[in-house]
């Protein structure tokens, strides 16, 4: 792995600025199998349902290397839909609550592979990331796509920038600055 440690806090173990700045080849060369992606400003824009060209074929390369992929949010269901529609993935079965650790251990489940395997990929902090490096997922925060959001995630966006949680556990994990590996 490119992290020296697994976090286990509230910081991420990778910070990007967007999914499709992630090789895939980077990532099934760490050992990681499966991703349970959010969706939600993290390959959609939160007002829209349309999965944009450059996330498409970024998830479609990801699957071409072999990862196993679930989509994992609280979004509506009728953009859930659209989204898997779209992308022809599944989301976690049931209505995941997410930051509630029984969503990411049903995906864990659906993919069939141990935290170790997996990596979480989303915008926040309190939603995406803290759970999963709880459970011993790996975890990449990356930059939202858009300024809109859920209300309750603006206050979330404030406290992780009052807080300075936007960073990774390991400061050479930050690929926002640096080339990505």
């Amino acid at each position: 792995m490119t992290a020296t440690n697994k976090a286990r806090g509230v910081l991420p173990d990778f910070c990007f600025n967007s999914v499709t700045q992630i090789r895939p080849a980077w990532l099934t060369h760490m050992g990681i199998r499966g991703l349970l992606i959010d969706i939600d400003n993290t390959i959609t824009r939160w007002e829209q349902r349309i999965v944009h060209p450059a996330e498409l074929a970024w998830l479609r390369n990801a699957a071409s290397h072999g990862l196993s992929l679930r989509l994992l949010s609280n979004g509506l269901p009728r953009k859930l839909a659209a989204v898997e529609l779209q992308t022809g993935l599944k989301h976690v079965s049931g209505r995941p609550v997410k930051p509630l650790p029984a969503a990411f251990r049903r995906g864990l489940r659906e993919l069939q592979l141990e935290p170790s395997q997996v990596m979480m990929i989303g915008d926040s902090v309190f939603t995406d990331v803290a759970v999963a490096n709880r459970l011993g997922l790996w975890t990449c925060l990356i930059e939202p796509m858009s300024d809109i959001d859920f209300p309750g995630s603006k206050l979330h966006r404030l406290l992780e920038k009052l807080l300075k949680l936007r960073r990774p556990a390991d400061p050479h994990c930050d690929y926002r600055v640096a080339p990505a590996p």
